[in-house]
């Protein structure tokens, strides 16, 4: 055969499991029926063992039904309070206290959150082939005869699998804070491309995204999405006419506006250097374990943790009295009011989101099984974690026994998962790892049945 006849490896190689596939695994594993389970309508006390699958998580949990009934009943009951509460209120009704506190600072657990989201999401409205509502256009499945939204019968089919996908990059020009004060200036910034978006691709922008900080402190938004491979009409921001435009052209025009720097030399640079669109980059994130794995930026060794850090710009630092628990700015010594000069230093203001996705919805197969089944599952998959041979630095204490001197030291140990059997791992494909574990954990029920 000819060399010149062999066709070369395709360039985008995706390996995201679909939602049909992840269904299908977790029916392999030993669970129980829908049968058995609705044999028993009235909900039990204690916690049921359940294994879920995404398309990149295999997670192992207990849930107690009967104490989530309980406190939905109370949340309802608080609403119900608050309504009657609202209705006879004269006058202004003060504003409820915030559920959650401000984002200040990029947490492990926010972390750990987006890579179990990022892993949990289903690709397929972003690589693969989907049904769309002629009327109102948003997706819905294909099972279904019309809209569940708008009851239209009509629908089209997007393919999204001829894209190639690509790592945006929208950043701010050198005097950002003329234009992005606070976070809240920011974020309608990306609020207002994402309508943009759908004004002039006729779809919506789909995608994760991430909040990140240079070193001098400006923000920048990291968008994973395929772009179109179409032209557009825009108009020309130096000649003021209409000029046909790619993605990539349309991008930066378009933000630069939305921006909208005063200062013209500022907005010139900003149009040339203010976004970026890498293939390079897209293409390298083929399953959803590299899509959170990226975002999260591990294994970087913490060259790359100064992105996390927020502008001080975007931070107020206060002082509480520990005497009256009065706030006072940081410059003065004492308390106005009590005169106390001892006082807890903390920074007010909030940064928003770091993270997020658009478009995408999450897919879990959940599937209850017995407690020798979830102990098991817990104990194959903690194993399996162990056997990788990942590491981590952490610091230790140490205490001089003579003197009392409190010293520290750096130390590496093994990380470890599911240590009491519950919670998840981070796999390229949960449909695979679960099919895997499925036949081992069915030989592992018939040998306890026979």
């Amino acid at each position: 055969m000819n060399a010149l006849d062999i066709e070369p490896a395709p360039l985008w190689c995706p390996s995201f499991p679909s939602a049909e596939l992840v269904q299908h695994a977790a029916d392999l594993i030993p669970h129980i029926t829908a049968s058995a389970v609705g044999e028993s309508s009235v909900l039990t006390e204690g916690p049921r063992w359940e294994i879920v699958v995404s398309p990149g998580v295999f997670r192992v949990r207990t849930r107690d039904y009967a104490r989530a009934e309980r406190t939905h009943e109370r949340a309802v009951e608080r609403r119900r309070k608050h309504v009657d509460i609202a209705a006879t209120w004269e006058g202004d009704m003060p504003e409820p206290l915030p559920t959650r506190g401000t984002i200040t600072a990029w947490t492990r657990r926010s972390r750990a959150r987006l890579v179990e989201r990022l892993s949990d999401l289903d690709y397929t409205y972003l690589y693969g082939r989907f049904h769309v509502c002629a009327g109102c256009r948003r997706e819905y499945d294909e099972q279904l005869d019309r809209c569940p939204r708008c009851r239209h019968a009509g629908r089209t089919t997007e393919d999204r699998r001829g894209r190639l996908p690509a790592m945006l990059t929208l950043t701010y020009p050198g005097d950002w804070l003329t234009v992005a004060p606070t976070a809240d200036v920011a974020t309608k910034h990306f609020q207002a491309l994402c309508k943009r978006y759908a004004r002039t691709w006729g779809e919506p922008l789909r995608g994760p995204w991430k909040k990140e900080f240079q070193r001098r402190g400006a923000p920048h938004f990291h968008l994973s999405t395929t772009p179109p491979m179409s032209t557009t009409l825009l108009h020309d921001p130096a000649t003021g006419q209409p000029i046909r435009v790619d993605f990539k052209r349309w991008l930066s025009i378009t933000w630069a506006d939305i921006v909208g720097h005063p200062d013209p030399e500022q907005r010139r640079r900003h149009l040339l250097a203010g976004t970026g669109v890498d293939y390079a980059q897209g293409i390298k994130l083929t399953d959803p374990r590299r899509m959170a794995m990226y975002f999260a930026k591990y294994g970087t060794g913490g060259a790359k943790e100064y992105q996390h850090q927020v502008p001080r710009e975007w931070l107020t630092t206060v002082c509480i009295c520990t005497e009256c628990g009065a706030g006072y700015n940081s410059y003065r010594d004492e308390c106005p009011d009590c005169g106390c000069p001892d006082a807890d230093v903390t920074e007010e203001g909030s940064v928003g989101r770091f993270w997020g996705y658009r478009g995408l919805h999450r897919e879990l197969a959940i599937r209850q099984v017995t407690p020798a089944v979830g102990i098991a599952a817990g104990r194959i998959a903690r194993r399996w974690y162990r056997a990788k041979g990942l590491r981590k630095t952490i610091s230790v204490q140490r205490v001089e026994q003579s003197t009392g001197r409190v010293t520290y030291r750096r130390s590496t140990v093994r990380k470890e998962l599911l240590k009491h059997g519950r919670g998840f791992v981070c796999v390229n494909d949960g449909s695979e790892f679960a099919s895997q574990l499925a036949r081992y954990l069915a030989d592992l029920t018939t040998a306890g049945s026979s």
